[in-house]
């Protein structure tokens, strides 16, 4: 995910988005591993009844 930034007057926030960019996408991640990981422990305790 490293691109070289043009270093002009144009692009001054594109080094701030893109460490924006990567920052939802790796926290995406993280709650799509959550969930999916989480969710047959919580379907096990329903269905046990506990």
């Amino acid at each position: 995910m490293t691109t070289q930034i043009i270093q002009n007057k144009r692009y001054l926030n594109s080094q701030w988005t893109e460490r924006m960019q990567d920052l939802l996408l790796v926290s995406s991640f993280g709650l799509w591993a959550a969930v999916l990981g989480l969710s047959p422990v919580l379907a096990f305790r329903l269905l046990m009844g506990s």
